[in-house]
Parts: C-alpha cells; sequence; structure tokens
C-alpha cells in the first residue's frame, strides 16, 4: 500500500475513493471499503482511503475528544490488510476546517486526487461543520465528472455499527461485543519498556508495552489472548491492569509471547487482542498466581486455534 500526502503530484488510474476518519476501521467501514474495491476493480482502477491526521475531534476538542479505537499506524496496517492501493493522508488544521464542502472536494477529491468515482458511508458529512452530505457530493459529482455511490450502514442487532457504539461497549466492559464490531481484533501498538522482571521471575517473561492512554483507548483490564506479530505472527497472554497480588497502582499492559525469549526492548511491538479470559484479580501468592498463569496459557492455545491472525 503506498501512503501519499497533499505535497505530492499524483497521477493514479481510476481512482475510486472514499473519504473519512475511520477511528476503528470496524465492520461498517470494512462494507465500505469492499465498495471501493469493487468499483476500482470494474474500472481498472485505484483503490484509494482519503483520511485525517490528526483525527478532527483531536484537533477540535483537544483534551476532551474520545479516545481513540485505532492509532494511524494501527489504522494504516488494516487498511493494507483490507486490500487499498494507496491511503492519502491529509493534515487536519484550521485550515482544513474552515473549507467549505465544494472548496473541499475541488481541492482534494478534484484536483489533487481526479477521483473516478466516490464513495462515502451512509451518514458522511464533510466540510465546515459537516455542511455537506452524500447529496452535496453526489451534486459536486455531476459537476466535475465523477460517480457517487452511498453504501448503506451495517447492522448487528438491528443498530448501525459505529465507532462510537464501540466505545461504549469497551466502557461498558464488554470486550466481545467490542472486538466483534472491530471485526475481530483490538489492535494495541506500543514500544517496549524496561520493566521491573517480574514476569519473569514467575517463569512467563513479559514485554511491557507502552502506549499514549491519553489518546489510545485502553481496553478493559484483564488477562486476553493475543496475536503479536513479526515475521509471523505469535500466540501471547496479555495481563493489563494494576497487578493488585504485587500492590501495583498503574495499569500496566505486559505481553507474555509463547515460546519466546529474546530482547524486545526498544522495540514497537503489535499486539492484537483477540479474546478476554478473565478479569484481574488479587492472588493470596505467587504460587497461586503462577497456577492461574498456567491456566491462562493453556486457554489461550485453545482460543487462539480457533481463529487466524489478520
Amino acid at each position: 500500500m503506498r501512503i501519499v500526502t497533499p505535497a505530492e503530484v499524483l497521477d493514479l488510474i481510476n481512482p475510486v475513493v472514499t473519504v473519512g476518519t475511520f477511528d476503528g476501521v470496524h465492520v461498517g467501514h470494512a462494507t465500505v471499503i469492499e465498495s471501493v474495491l469493487s468499483h476500482a476493480k470494474n474500472l481498472n482502477g485505484t483503490s484509494v482511503v482519503l483520511t485525517f491526521d490528526p483525527h478532527p475531534r483531536q484537533y477540535i476538542d483537544g483534551a476532551n475528544a474520545p479516545a481513540l479505537l485505532t492509532s494511524l499506524p494501527e489504522k494504516c496496517a488494516r487498511f493494507e490488510a483490507l486490500g487499498i492501493d494507496v491511503l492519502a493522508i491529509v493534515p487536519f488544521n484550521e485550515i482544513l476546517r474552515q473549507q467549505t464542502p465544494d472548496v473541499f472536494v475541488h481541492r482534494y477529491l478534484f484536483d489533487w486526487l481526479h477521483a473516478r468515482h466516490v464513495v462515502v458511508g451512509y451518514d458522511h458529512g464533510f466540510g465546515k461543520d459537516r455542511q455537506g452530505g452524500i447529496s452535496t457530493m453526489a451534486s459536486l459529482g455531476e459537476q466535475l465528472g465523477f460517480a457517487v455511490t452511498s453504501v448503506d450502514p451495517s447492522l448487528i442487532d438491528e443498530k448501525p455499527v459505529s465507532s462510537t457504539r464501540i466505545r461504549q461497549a469497551f466502557d461498558a466492559g464488554k470486550f466481545k461485543e467490542a472486538v466483534f464490531l472491530l471485526g475481530g481484533q483490538f489492535p494495541v501498538w506500543g514500544v517496549v519498556r524496561k520493566g521491573d522482571g517480574r514476569g519473569r521471575s514467575l517463569g512467563f517473561p513479559t514485554a511491557n508495552v507502552s502506549f499514549n492512554k491519553s489518546e489510545k483507548l485502553s481496553p478493559p483490564s484483564g488477562v486476553y489472548a493475543a496475536w503479536v506479530h513479526f515475521d509471523t505472527p505469535k500466540p501471547a497472554v496479555v495481563n493489563f491492569g494494576k497487578r493488585p497480588t504485587f500492590g501495583g497502582e498503574n495499569r500496566v499492559f505486559e505481553v507474555h509471547i509463547l515460546a519466546f525469549d529474546g530482547d524486545l526492548y526498544g522495540q514497537t511491538l503489535q499486539v492484537e487482542l483477540v479474546s478476554r479470559i478473565r478479569e484481574e484479580r488479587k492472588f493470596e501468592n505467587k504460587e497461586a498466581l503462577i497456577v492461574q498463569i498456567n491456566k491462562d496459557v493453556n486457554t489461550a492455545k485453545q482460543l487462539l486455534s480457533q481463529c487466524n491472525s489478520q
């Protein structure tokens, strides 16, 4: 997948473009992207996602913005896995925020990307204060010579899938529901920092992964089955919490990669949480904890044997 910015001059073949923030790149987004890929195939063209960095809500609301389901690198990986050819990243700033819908379309979809076809979700809004909608896009498409397709919502339990709905599921501790709406996994990418070595002393060495908890939504505390991405995905058990058995106060994201014992300090680890095994709890002593960790490892192996890494 090629990643481009507005500074680059592009000459793409029959671009089919979708526009949005795509937080989570959830199953609803995947339906839109499937439409993009289908139209691009019919045109022998190029599939393009146009998105923004930072997320508009982060720029507008600052510290009051809702935590993101996916960071930009996590989104990039998901787009690539879905088969997108080009990811166009537009900096979100005050100039872009104030652009009218027609200026936005002229500048980015027409002059820059030369779109032949634009695909948007059923509730798509664009331009200053989201003044533009599907009818606006269709009208501009008629003027500028590109087709417009609107994709119906993806309904699960008779309700549309949305980033807000997924955040609400996380807030309610409904990890299984949230991950289902996301398409099967929840990514947590971060840099491995040096810990206190407690996991190794228990016989289960862990990588302490640091991610920006003020911007990235944290999963509920607990123990998870996960995949860790190297050249090939490796199974793992993740504990996210305060480690109450040892009197911890801050939540730590610890990753025990099965059948692996290497130095990962300073590396960015790509972790995909698949299933929540249990809640975090306090044990009477470390021996009881070790017994439970062994059970968690066996449970993780069983769960991961039933699903593939994305």
